[in-house]
């Protein structure tokens, strides 16, 4: 038993998803499952119990949990020890899979570069996967995205968990295609309808969750898209719509997408706008570069916004 170990149980018990705590630690699947079943063998107790659901704790596990996250918390305060300076100079961050987010938080690494120490760290995940990020300490600042069908369950798990939000901006979703796409060459609209037959491209995950009610919302009219590639990297689908008549969705132009990929992004008509926030602990300021990064979204953001309050 270890405190790697430890630190993998709380966060399947947070999750409730070996699979999905799988892919949050980067470790396979049967590898964290041995390691769970290891953990179960060595203390004699039965930790989890599992279904095709998920996992849940037994009255065991749960004591353990709360033994567990002593022990993790005290030598995490020991690892400290000597490194504040390090950690003052580290920027932390958990995001949902969006280029603008990414692009605050290359900038405020480059313009870091030439610290004498850091350790940054960058997370993608769901909105859920960001606040258990920030609200188990793994990540200090955390940057989400939802819609108003998702607000009333946002809030509720940002209350439960006691952490501060901080609205950063509310933006139209948009459409992704290539400067020369066929619509474009023949002075065709960039719309839905028109985008019907061309093949469409999003990420693989639980990530994106207005492709996942673009694809409802077609589904309900009659018209879900027929051919659709799937992939988990960004530049993979900015580059294969750069590079062909397929089409996406995303948030507003931005520079990169342009001069990189040659992709334009042209709003939806009649769209619902998508929140953008920061997630922070309460009761803890953020350390100075932290609050750098802040201040870089939401003078990203105040460009784009449509009616941020």
């Amino acid at each position: 038993m270890n405190t790697e170990h430890l630190k993998y149980f709380i966060t399947v018990a947070e999750i409730g998803s070996i699979n999905r705590a799988a892919q949050k630690l980067y470790i396979s699947q049967p590898h964290l499952g041995k390691i769970l079943h290891d953990l179960e063998n060595e203390l004699g107790v039965v930790l989890l119990q599992r279904s095709k659901k998920g996992v849940v704790l037994t009255p065991e596990g749960t004591e353990f949990l709360r033994h567990a996250e002593k022990i993790v918390q005290e030598c995490g305060k020991i690892e400290k020890l000597g490194t504040a300076d390090a950690a003052a100079s580290s920027l932390e961050v958990s995001m949902t899979k969006y280029t603008h987010i990414m692009e605050c938080f290359i900038a405020v690494v480059l313009r870091h570069r030439d610290d004498p120490q850091f350790a940054h760290k960058l997370n993608e995940g769901s909105p859920v996967d960001v606040i258990e990020d920030v609200s188990s300490h793994f990540f200090e600042v955390g940057v989400i995205n939802f819609d108003n069908y998702q607000r009333q369950k946002i809030r509720a798990a940002l209350e439960e968990k006691h952490l501060e939000y901080h609205l950063l901006a509310r933006m139209k979703p948009h459409l992704l295609v290539a400067e020369d796409h066929p619509l474009l060459r023949a002075g065709k609209a960039v719309t839905l309808e028109n985008l019907a037959d061309y093949p469409f491209v999003r990420f693989l995950g639980e990530f994106e969750d207005l492709t996942d009610q673009f694809l409802h919302r077609r589904a309900e009219d009659g018209q879900p898209p027929r051919r659709v590639v799937y992939t988990r990297a960004r530049s993979s689908l900015l580059r294969l719509i750069g590079s062909s008549d397929f089409y996406g969705l995303g948030i507003d132009t931005f520079e990169k997408q342009i001069s990189a990929y040659k992709v334009r992004s042209v709003p939806i008509e009649n769209a619902d706008a998508l929140e953008f926030g920061c997630v922070l602990k309460q009761d803890c300021p953020p350390t100075p570069i932290a609050q750098e990064f802040i201040s870089e979204l939401k003078r990203r953001f105040k460009i784009m916004d449509i009616g941020a309050a």
